[in-house]
C-alpha cells in the first residue's frame, strides 16, 4: 500500500511539475516586460506629418499592454494622435518647429531606469502656394442636378484664400452659403453653358485663377464625356 501510495504522488509530483513550467513559459511569452528600448535615439520628421516610434520590449514576447508612452518635452512640438498610450509602437503628429523628447516605459517600474527616450526634431517645411484644378476643365451637368467643384491647393494657401464665383447664376447657382474653401456645391437651374471660376487672394499664389466651363444639359442627354 505504502509502494502505490509512493507511485501515486512520484506521478502527481511530476504532473505538478510539469504543469508548473507549463505555466511559466506562458506566463514568460505574455508577462510584464522587463525593460523597454526605442531602436532609435533621434529621428526628424516634417511639421505636420504623422510619425511613427516603435519599441523593443525585454522579454520580445511580453505584453505590450504594459507599456505606456509620454512627452516628457516639447508637447508644442509633437502631440499624440489619439488618447492611445499604451503598447508598443505610437502615432504622433509633428505640430511645429521644435525639438521634442518622448519616452516608453514600463507600467510600475522606474521609467528612467526601464524605460527609454527619444528625440524628435519637427523640421520646417517648405511653403507650398500650388493651386490646381481637379478633374477637366469642362463639366457637363444635367439640369436640376447638384454637383461640386474642387481645386487642390498647397498647405500655404488658407481656405479662405479661395473664392468661388459664377458667370451666369441663371444657369448655375450656389447650392448653398458656401463660397470660399477648396470644394463648394452647385446647382444647375436650366440649360445652357457658364463658367465658374475659383480665385485666390493670395499674393504668392503660383496659380491666381482657376475657371471650369459648365455645360448644362437636359436630363434625357445621356452622355458620358468625363
Amino acid at each position: 500500500m505504502k509502494k502505490a501510495k509512493k507511485i501515486f504522488l512520484s506521478l502527481l509530483a511530476a504532473v505538478l511539475v510539469t504543469t508548473g513550467v507549463t505555466g511559466l513559459t506562458v506566463q514568460a511569452d505574455g508577462g510584464k516586460p522587463k525593460k523597454v528600448s526605442i531602436p532609435k535615439s533621434s529621428m526628424k520628421v516634417m511639421q505636420g506629418k504623422e510619425f511613427e516610434i516603435k519599441a523593443k520590449m525585454t522579454p520580445k514576447r511580453s505584453d505590450d499592454n504594459y507599456l505606456r508612452w509620454q512627452i516628457i518635452s516639447g508637447k508644442q512640438y509633437v502631440r499624440f494622435e489619439d488618447s492611445d498610450r499604451d503598447g508598443d509602437d505610437m502615432d504622433f503628429i509633428a505640430v511645429k518647429p521644435g525639438k521634442a523628447k518622448i519616452r516608453c516605459y514600463v507600467a510600475g517600474k522606474n521609467k528612467k531606469k526601464y524605460g527609454d527616450v527619444i528625440t524628435v526634431t519637427v523640421q520646417k517645411r517648405k511653403a507650398d502656394y500650388s493651386l490646381n484644378r481637379v478633374g477637366g476643365e469642362v463639366k457637363y451637368e444635367e439640369v436640376y442636378d447638384d454637383f461640386d467643384l474642387e481645386v487642390k491647393k498647397g498647405h500655404s494657401i488658407k481656405d479662405s484664400e479661395l473664392t468661388w464665383s459664377i458667370e451666369d447664376t441663371d444657369i448655375v447657382d450656389f447650392e448653398t452659403n458656401r463660397r470660399t474653401g477648396t470644394e463648394v456645391e452647385f446647382r444647375a437651374k436650366k440649360i445652357g453653358t457658364t463658367k465658374i471660376t475659383c480665385t485666390c487672394t493670395n499674393k504668392n499664389a503660383k496659380t491666381k485663377k482657376i475657371t471650369y466651363t459648365v455645360k448644362v444639359v437636359h436630363d434625357d442627354d445621356h452622355y458620358d464625356y468625363d
